[in-house]
């Protein structure tokens, strides 16, 4: 039984770094609290004062897309917030796949997943757009909601990528006894090839990113150092 609670040491690190592209309009944005003077009222999330795609938002898709595969697989998933089944996993130290990459509430995450910030802040252009919420059942303008004014990103900007993923193997063949390896490269693949979305308004076609390229390093603990044993382009 997989026992995945292995933080106590270090046995492989690897590291990923990529650039990545929104292909569509995009928003991952602070909620309808919008800044003091501000004439938009859904703004786009700002890192001093730079638009920025939260590590938390791209970990949280990511985890979504990797349920939806494991289970297509026939893993057994359950809920990141079921703390019973994360209770019985810990008892037994027996850890779902996903659980053993994410974490729960009973156990670390092995893979950090960082800010994305444009790659040249710059060229980044933002436009507005005027919305309005629809009542389902009158299909009239919903009270209180409407309109309202957007902002997005335009597309086409280049943004930092960068991931650690610790005791895992995923590079340059992952172990095909601990199926995280696969889950993890798979992902990747999905990044690259077809994108994933993320941020508002994915229902309509926003927030498609993908992984326009990246580099992978595997580091492993040699006399009581990480030194890099391997490296390559994500292909």
């Amino acid at each position: 039984m997989p026992d995945y609670r292995d933080f106590n040491l270090i046995s492989i690190l690897t590291n990923i770094n990529g650039i990545l592209i929104n292909e569509a309009p995009l928003r991952v944005g602070v909620g309808r609290e919008s800044p003091l003077g501000s004439s938009v009222d859904i703004v786009v999330y700002r890192v001093n004062g730079k638009p920025c795609i939260p590590g938390s938002s791209l970990k949280g898709v990511l985890r979504s897309l990797t349920e939806s595969l494991a289970r297509s697989k026939n893993i057994n998933v359950h809920e990141p917030w079921d703390d019973e089944s994360a209770r019985k996993e810990e008892e037994e130290k027996d850890f779902c796949p996903i659980c053993g990459i994410f974490g729960n509430t009973r156990l670390a995450s092995h893979i950090r997943v960082y800010d994305s910030i444009p790659k040249d802040a710059k060229s980044v252009r933002v436009f507005y757009k005027c919305g309005i919420a629809i009542d389902r059942y009158f299909g009239s303008v919903k009270s209180g909601l409407g309109p309202f004014i957007e902002e997005f990103v335009e597309p086409g900007v280049e943004w930092t990528f960068r991931t650690d993923i610790l005791n895992i193997r995923v590079f340059p063949e992952p172990e095909l006894e601990d199926p995280r390896g696969p889950l993890i490269r798979d992902i990747l693949n999905i990044m690259k090839s077809l994108g994933i979305q993320v941020g508002a308004r994915k229902s309509i076609g926003a927030g498609l990113i993908r992984l326009k390229e990246a580099r992978w390093k595997v580091y492993h603990l040699k006399n009581g150092k990480l030194e890099l044993s391997c490296e390559g382009a994500l292909t």
